[in-house]
């Protein structure tokens, strides 16, 4: 599914997801709504993790860093709808997941 360049990208999103329980809950959770997308209070509110430590996770502010952020890997999609900024996980990221439950 993985060609040798995306293939290491993998491993260093799976390692990041190792480390991070928020990055991988968010990644579980917009996994689980696929193709919906979901606004940030959402994701916080359904996986009880800070709405702050969200948005950390997902643009890689803080101790998170932003290289390691999920939308920096490219594995959530950030998406502007009038005021209103929601996330959902793109193609690589859910292949991404398919991938690591088949292991």
């Amino acid at each position: 599914m993985f060609d040798k360049e995306s293939k290491a990208g993998f491993e260093d999103i799976s390692r990041t997801l190792k480390k991070s329980r928020v990055r991988s809950e968010i990644m579980m959770y917009l996994y689980n709504n696929y193709p919906e997308a979901s606004y940030p209070a959402e994701i916080s509110e359904n996986t009880g993790i800070d709405p702050t430590n969200i948005l950390k996770g997902l643009n890689g502010t803080g101790w998170f860093g932003a290289a390691k952020s999920l939308l920096k890997q490219g594995v959530v999609e950030k998406m502007e709808r009038g005021n209103e900024t929601y996330y959902r996980l793109s193609e690589r990221g859910k292949s991404l997941i398919e991938d690591m439950s088949m292991r």
